[in-house]
């Protein structure tokens, strides 16, 4: 269920990953974690239990484009995949927009993907919710390993009726992770338009000045979504939706090394982690202790793959 943060003027979207125990999910939501740059992302939150995780992290894809001017956050969070944990499941559960079920295609786990993918139709029936008329994507993870399920056989068992989209993955390489996450986000921006009741959102309640709540006289049917910028996607999330990928693609991290000195200089030696490897940096600070104050210090980053 959406909410709406008129502060902020951000539409706050669920989407939960949901699967047996160890099919990859942690592995799926830390992927997308540390492609996004991390002035866009929040903390990664991880409340663990004896066996597994629960992950959760919020983010904020600027190219996405806005909804009558809100901008639409993406919360993201993992269940335990233990059946034993069910109570957990259903706390985190309730309240999704969306989710990824995240499969294991080795042989050995199919009585654990019925159980989880039926674990999952129930808990959403508890909360009157119909899992055939819900924004679902099904990831048929860990398709580099012997002993798997070919895709017709996941189908078969999973979506016998072929109408859930689905993605192959590697989730250990990220292979796969972003298009089954652009999937779902672009299922979930669909469904808030065609059911804004479902989400609690009730689009004509956001006005475009300040963001409170319009009169209930005075509250009309909104007008179609309108782009934050030229050529972003509209809120309907056609095709477009591949701007979202782009963004978690355009994602950075920076580890910093232990700083040292080095002939009188201040050396801070960091690695620039992108989507096309790793490269290596040195920042050095020269001080000149007799100079006036605003000619003491000398900054230089090197670039150690240069040299």
């Amino acid at each position: 269920m959406a909410l709406v943060n008129h502060t902020t003027r951000e539409i706050n979207a669920k989407i939960v990953y949901y699967g047996p125990g160890l099919s990859g999910k942690t592995t799926n939501i830390h992927f997308i974690y540390h492609r996004i740059a991390p002035t866009q992302r929040g903390k990664l939150i991880s409340l663990a239990t004896e066996t597994d995780r629960t992950l959760f992290f919020d983010f904020l894809p600027v190219e996405l484009g806005t909804i009558k001017n809100y901008k639409v956050r993406f919360h993201l969070y993992t269940v335990p995949g233990q059946v034993f944990y069910n109570a957990t499941r259903k706390l985190v559960l309730k309240g999704t927009d969306g989710v990824i079920f995240v499969a294991d295609s080795q042989r050995a786990m199919v009585d654990a993907n019925l159980e989880s993918f039926a674990n999952l139709r129930d808990n959403l029936n508890e909360m009157g919710i119909d899992l055939d008329n819900f924004p679902l994507v099904i990831q048929y993870n860990k398709r580099d390993l012997p002993d798997i399920f070919t895709i017709e056989e996941m189908n078969e068992a999973l979506d016998p009726q072929g109408v859930i989209p689905f993605y192959e993955a590697v989730a250990m390489s990220g292979d796969g992770v972003l298009r089954t996450f652009t999937a779902v986000s672009k299922l979930v921006l669909q469904d808030m338009q065609k059911n804004p009741e479902r989400h609690n959102l009730a689009l004509g309640d956001i006005m475009a000045k300040g963001g409170e709540q319009a009169p209930k006289e005075a509250r009309k049917p909104s007008p179609p979504p309108e782009p934050s910028m030229p050529g972003a996607p509209m809120a309907e999330a056609k095709p477009e939706m591949a701007a979202l990928e782009k963004a978690v693609d355009k994602g950075m991290s920076v580890s910093l090394g232990a700083p040292l000195m080095e002939y009188g200089q201040i050396v801070l030696p960091f690695v620039l982690r992108t989507k096309d490897g790793d490269e290596q940096y040195q920042l050095r600070v020269s001080i000149a202790t007799g100079a006036p104050m605003s000619k003491r210090f000398k900054v230089v980053v090197k670039n150690l793959m240069k040299e």
